[in-house]
């Protein structure tokens, strides 16, 4: 009967963490590797100046709230934020391997989706379709919380601030396609020096 008294979820999991080793390091590595490597190199296929100086001006054009976070604070925080995730998926490694399939099917499918935004967003100047990605990608991190909590509280605990910062970035979203109804269509510069650009009209 004690049993019973159990959580129904955490009967599928061990309870113990598997101890360190070399595997285990290269584990850890690996996780961290994938999303801060993944993450800057995302943020160098969605940046808005190319390797020729030539820049996009599309976002530098939006209305945005006055409340909208300054440009260089958003390194510095999905910096951290992929690093929380990184360890968050360790510890679930840790305890489970690759052994059950669904709380890395969840796992990968939201980092896919938050790959994917910047590129929806930066470079195919979609407000809407952005924001519809990224409410997506907030479903599947909030359901990446609920399928780690049961096997290490920790790595559950460690994405709260990952839904935090998703939540306002899906607000934010929702705002800057309300304050700019247009963006789809609006002509788009491309700088190549302070005189010489190219502009389009983007649709």
């Amino acid at each position: 009967m004690a049993v019973m008294d159990k959580h129904p979820v955490e009967l599928d999991y061990p309870k113990k963490k598997r101890p360190w080793t070399s595997r285990m390091i290269l584990a850890l590595a690996g996780f961290i590797v994938l999303l801060e490597g993944g993450g800057a190199l995302v943020g160098f296929l969605s940046r808005t100046e190319s390797e020729l100086g030539v820049r996009d001006d599309w976002f530098d054009n939006l209305v945005k709230p006055w409340w909208n976070p300054p440009d260089w604070l958003f390194g510095p925080v999905w910096s951290t934020l992929y690093f929380m995730i990184a360890i968050s998926a360790f510890k679930v490694y840790r305890k489970i391997g690759f052994t059950m399939a669904l709380p890395w099917i969840v796992f990968f499918i939201q980092i896919s989706l938050n790959f994917a935004w910047p590129i929806i967003f930066f470079k195919g100047h979609q407000l809407l379709g952005s924001f519809i990605e990224v409410l997506i990608l907030l479903a599947f991190i909030i359901l990446n919380v609920i399928v780690f909590l049961p096997i290490e509280k920790a790595a559950g605990v460690l994405l709260l601030p990952y839904v935090a910062w998703v939540s306002f970035a899906s607000y934010l979203n929702f705002t800057l396609w309300r304050l700019n109804p247009d963006a789809d269509n609006r002509v788009i510069c491309y700088w190549f020096s302070n005189t010489s650009y190219f502009c389009h009209t983007d649709n």
